[in-house]
């Protein structure tokens, strides 16, 4: 889960802000979602039987849907990884029916991050570059300091407003 309350003044509101996980002690499943076994964090160890979901395990993507479909009442989500597998995995909790205070959400690996762009609508990866062509309408975006939760994704928009079509109309 992210920290919204310490934000630092110079930050802008809308970009996450991390923390550590802890062993939620109310919880009566625990259920870790981990990009990669680098991403695995030392408090796993201090869950009671946790369920480890690792994405490098061939039936992760099956197994995440029937963990997170019958996930109950008391379940906790812990997802570790970069940030682009972080607010997928999220999304995909949220649309199981868990609520955010039921997920913790780590960024644990330096690695991908979702940009939207605003000029085709596609969310894309991208690395912590400032600034990429997008891949549908190849506009060149600049990566603002903007993230949306609904989407897990920063807003790219076009770095040349004279050319906001890449030469081509849409």
């Amino acid at each position: 889960m992210t920290d919204r309350h310490s934000a630092a003044p110079d930050r802008l509101h809308s970009l996450p802000r991390y923390r550590q996980p802890h062993p939620r002690e109310a919880a009566t499943r625990h259920i870790v979602v981990l990009q990669s076994a680098a991403a695995c964090a030392s408090f796993v160890g201090e869950l009671q039987q946790p369920l480890v979901l690792n994405q490098e395990n061939s039936d992760f993507s099956a197994r995440l849907l029937e963990v997170l479909g019958s996930a109950t009442v008391g379940s906790h989500v812990y997802i570790m990884g970069d940030e682009a597998f972080v607010w997928r995995i999220h999304a995909q909790a949220r649309a199981a029916g868990l609520e955010d205070d039921e997920i913790d959400i780590t960024h644990s690996i330096v690695g991908q991050r979702s940009v939207y762009c605003v000029h085709c609508g596609l969310t894309q990866s991208s690395g912590p570059a400032p600034l990429l062509t997008c891949v549908r309408c190849n506009v060149g975006l600049e990566v603002r300091e903007h993230f949306s939760r609904r989407l897990g994704a920063y807003l790219g928009v076009c770095t040349n407003p004279d050319q906001p079509f890449a030469g081509a109309r849409p």
